[in-house]
C-alpha cells in the first residue's frame, strides 16, 4: 500500500486529487516496513485493543455464574491459552482485563502461550494452518489454492474495473493498484477510528461486493472447506473440545479461552460444515447466495463458542445437550437438525457420536501432513489443572 501511494502521488494531480491533502495512517521503517504492521490498532473506535476489552466484558456479563471456576487458593491458577503471535496474545490480555475482575485477574489467572511454529509439538497445537506440512507445500490442493483462485476472480472483477476508472481519471491502474486501493479503505477506518476513507468512495457498492468475494473465495480455499486438509486441521482443536464437554464441568471445568488466527477458526468451522455450500464456491463470478461469508465466519475479533447445557425433560432428568454460537448468533450443528430442541441444542451424546465420526473420517494429524511418527495426535493443554501460580508461561 505504501508503494501504491508512492507511485500515484508521483504521476500528478490528476489521478485520485484527494492524495495532495490526504494524510498517510501509517509509519513505515527505513526497509519500508509499516511499523505498526500485525499489531493490534490502539486508537480509534474501532480499535483491536478496545475490541477485545469489550468482548471480555460482553461474555462476562454472560457468564459470570461460571466465574467461580477461578480457583481462589494459594498455589492454583485459572488459564487461559493463546498462540505466541504477538496481536494474538495481545488480544487474549486484553480480553482477559475486560472478563476478570482486578483481583481475579493478577491473583487467579495464567495466561498459557502454545508456540505458533514448534514443529516438535506437532498436533499439539492452537495453529495447525503451521503445522500441517503437506498443507503448506502443496499447492495444487494446500495454501496456496487459496491465493490462486482468489488471484484469478480478482483479475476479473478488476480489470472491468480497471476499464471504468481508465476513463474517470485517464490512468492504467493495475489489478494489483485497485487491490490495495480497496484495502486502503478498510485499514483507513480501522486504524484512524474515522467514519469514511476518500478510498471507499472511488468503487461501487457492486465493486465492493466482489471485493468480500475475492475474500471468501481465499480463505474457503486455502484453509477452509475447498482445501481436504482442513478438515484434519480443524479436527485437532474440535475432539480437544468435545473432550472437554464430554467430562463436563465437574471433571474438566466450566470455561476455557483459547486465542488463535482467523485461520485457525476457519478449518475448525469447516470441520463442522457450520455454513455449507452445495458446490464449491466458483472464481469466475459472485455466488450471491453462498453461505460461506467471511463476515459471518471470521470477523474482526470472531469467536466460536461451545455450550455445554442442561435442560428440563419431560420425564424428569435433565438432559444435556452442546449449543454452537458463531459470533454471537446460535448455529444449528450439521447432522443433528432432526433432533435438535428449540434454541438450537444438540443431545450431548450425539454430538461426541457425530465427532467422533468425523474423527475416523479425517484421518490421523500426523499421517495427513506428512508429520514425523511421535510428534502427537491431539492438543493436550486445554485443561485446568495447573498447579502453578498466575502469571504468563510459554509452553
Amino acid at each position: 500500500m505504501k508503494s501504491l501511494i508512492t507511485k500515484l502521488k508521483a504521476s500528478g494531480a490528476t489521478v485520485l486529487p484527494f492524495l495532495n491533502s490526504w494524510e498517510e495512517f501509517f509509519e513505515v521503517d527505513e526497509d519500508g516496513r509499516s511499523i505498526d504492521l500485525e499489531e493490534l490498532t490502539r486508537e480509534g473506535k474501532y480499535a483491536g485493543v478496545r475490541q477485545a476489552y469489550n468482548s471480555g466484558v460482553k461474555l462476562r456479563e454472560r457468564y459470570d455464574h461460571l466465574v467461580d471456576c477461578v480457583d481462589k487458593t494459594e498455589n492454583k491458577a485459572f488459564s487461559i491459552f493463546s498462540c505466541s503471535c504477538s496481536r494474538v496474545l495481545h488480544t487474549a490480555e486484553n480480553f482477559a482485563l475486560g472478563f476478570f475482575k482486578e483481583d481475579e485477574l493478577f491473583a487467579n489467572v495464567r495466561h498459557v502461550i502454545i508456540p505458533d511454529i514448534a514443529p516438535q509439538r506437532g498436533a499439539d497445537t492452537l495453529t495447525p494452518v503451521k503445522a500441517c506440512l503437506r498443507y503448506r507445500q502443496d499447492p495444487e490442493r494446500g495454501r496456496s489454492r487459496g491465493h490462486v483462485l482468489s488471484e484469478e476472480f480478482k483479475s476479473v472483477y478488476l480489470s472491468r474495473v480497471a476499464d471504468r476508472l481508465r476513463l474517470q481519471f485517464d490512468y492504467d491502474f493495475s489489478v494489483s493498484d485497485l487491490w490495495y486501493m480497496q484495502e486502503l479503505c478498510g485499514f483507513e477506518i480501522l486504524a484512524t477510528g474515522n467514519e469514511e476513507s476518500p478510498w471507499c468512495g472511488i468503487f461501487t457498492q457492486r465493486e465492493w461486493e466482489e471485493f468480500a468475494y475475492a475474500r471468501d473465495l481465499l480463505h474457503y480455499y486455502r484453509s477452509g472447506p475447498g482445501t481436504p486438509y482442513s478438515a484434519v486441521m480443524g479436527f485437532l482443536y474440535l475432539n480437544a473440545t468435545r473432550e472437554v464437554l464430554e467430562l463436563g464441568p465437574e471433571k474438566a471445568g466450566k470455561l476455557f479461552f483459547s486465542f488463535a488466527h482467523d485461520g485457525d477458526i476457519v478449518p475448525l468451522v469447516g470441520t463442522l460444515g457450520l455454513f455449507p455450500e452445495i458446490e464449491p464456491l466458483p472464481p469466475t463470478h459472485v455466488q450471491d447466495n453462498r453461505n460461506w461469508k467471511l463476515s459471518s465466519v471470521v470477523p474482526m475479533g470472531g469467536r466460536v463458542v461451545f455450550e455445554r447445557v442442561s435442560c428440563a425433560s419431560n420425564i424428569g432428568a435433565r438432559r444435556i445437550g452442546v449449543r454452537i454460537l458463531v459470533n454471537d448468533g446460535v448455529v444449528p450443528v450439521p447432522g443433528c437438525q432432526s433432533e435438535t430442541t428449540d434454541g438450537g441444542i444438540c443431545p450431548l451424546d450425539k454430538f461426541v457420536n457425530l465427532v467422533d465420526q468425523k474423527g475416523q473420517d479425517v484421518g490421523q494429524f500426523d499421517e495427513v501432513c506428512g508429520l514425523s511418527e511421535g510428534l502427537g495426535r491431539r492438543p493436550s493443554f486445554l485443561r485446568q489443572d495447573w498447579e502453578q501460580g498466575p502469571g504468563r508461561v510459554q509452553l
